[in-house]
């Protein structure tokens, strides 16, 4: 019962590793250092188990910081993303916008950060609530967790893959241009985001079996009450071995951050390159129409957009594997003597709010950066305010200024 109850109290930090990005067996190491230091006075009532044992810590200080960071902090940040990331799914699915590949593809990140925050602020910001006398919350929390749990993962793993198909679309526009006619099409893009959905679903189906609802001994209230605790599955070491120590580190944290980091390089090398090479606009005749330079100050900010895009993605899963391997550490220089540190929980609660930040994050790229995305934004919100768009030879449509629709007044004056 012992080992239940050590397995209880890393199974929420493994719900950080689906959020984060972690080597699995680090993770195992620091669960078996909690095992042997756990105090043998863990006790049953009535052979029922102690629900403290499945929190992370029950100290009132940590109690306190995870209410600030996850309950109130996530809260606001997941709020705002929620929000963003609508915005920006209805912006890259305009008319304008979706006859690009790219746009297919922020449009399937936005979609999925968007869910990945919703059950992101389930899962963290309901498990900090619930323990401040919410008895509602908790209830929800308790019996919506497993199959929620499911769902964060595959919007974690689909959020991670439309962020490399986005980077690769964006490598080969900026570095070969020349597979961009038969790569970078629509209908394609459309392919590839419903092939990533079907390999998230099909990759996280473990996930459903991992978690479950048990019923538990409350000792502060002393009443019988219900937790969220690992199955026998979860537990069994093959299958912790398999999935969470080499697939997990190979499709989802040090594959996708070691492939976006060479992308990217490769694309900021190629627009520097070019920025140095590009003859200066109106001198020779090289650019003289108004419109080919608005469209191609639209292309380089929208490509100065996605690069910041997964530029956040990479140091907001750096930073998140950073903290995972620095508990690492703390968790293998534990001793008997010196058991390992309640930093841990604060580090996850740090990881779990990276994530969201990164999702919310990108609207403001978006949005500060990107001038096509500003453009048709503006012609969202303000739809009397119509865009004049000309055709060019090659059949590409080069936006060329802005016209407004004559109010009725304004139209009986011209009549």
């Amino acid at each position: 019962m012992i080992e239940l109850l050590a397995t209880n109290l890393f199974v929420l930090r493994s719900w950080a590793l689906d959020s984060g990005l972690v080597i699995a067996r680090n993770i195992m190491e620091s669960a078996e250092q909690v095992l042997e230091n756990m105090p043998e006075t863990t006790v049953m009532e009535d052979d029922l188990l102690i629900c403290s044992a499945c929190q992370g810590s029950t100290d009132p200080f940590y109690q306190t910081y995870n209410l600030i960071m996850s309950g109130c902090i996530m809260a606001l940040i997941g709020i705002v993303g929620l929000g963003g990331n609508c915005l920006v799914v209805r912006v890259y699915l305009s008319r304008t916008q979706r006859i690009h590949s790219s746009s297919i593809y922020l449009a399937a990140l936005a979609c999925s950060d968007f869910f990945l925050i919703l059950t992101a602020l389930f899962l963290f910001v309901l498990e900090a609530w619930r323990h401040h006398n919410q008895p509602s919350i908790a209830w929800l929390y308790v019996n919506g967790t497993p199959f929620i749990f499911p769902l964060a993962s595959v919007f974690q793993t689909s959020s991670v893959y439309f962020c490399v198909a986005a980077a690769v679309d964006c490598f080969i526009s900026v570095v070969v241009p020349s597979l961009k006619g038969m790569c970078c099409t629509p209908h394609r893009a459309r392919i590839t985001v419903l092939t990533i959905m079907g390999f998230c679903l099909l990759y996280n189906i473990p996930h459903v079996f991992e978690v479950h609802k048990v019923s538990c001994w409350d000792d502060t209230a002393n009443v019988t009450s219900s937790q969220i605790c690992p199955t026998t599955f979860r537990q069994n070491v093959f299958y912790y071995t398999v999935y969470y120590t080499y697939m997990y580190t190979t499709f989802m944290a040090v594959g996708p951050l070691l492939l976006l980091i060479v992308i990217n390089i490769c694309v900021v090398s190629m627009v520097v390159y070019r920025s140095k090479t590009r003859p200066p606009a109106g001198k020779g005749g090289e650019i003289t129409e108004r419109g080919t330079g608005i469209a191609e100050e639209a292309e380089e900010s929208d490509l100065t957009s996605l690069i910041l895009v997964v530029f956040f993605f990479i140091f907001c899963n750096s930073t998140a594997l950073f903290v995972n391997f620095l508990e690492m550490i703390l968790a293998a220089n534990a001793t008997e003597e010196n058991p390992p540190s309640n930093i841990f929980v604060y580090l996850v609660d740090f990881s779990n709010l990276l994530i969201v930040v990164n999702g919310t994050a990108n609207f403001f790229c978006y949005l500060l950066f990107g001038a096509s995305f500003k453009r048709t934004l503006k012609e969202i919100l303000n739809p009397r305010q119509k865009l004049k768009l000309r055709v060019d030879e090659s059949n590409e449509i080069i936006p060329v200024g802005w016209k407004s629709e004559p109010t009725k007044l304004e139209g009986a004056a011209l009549l």
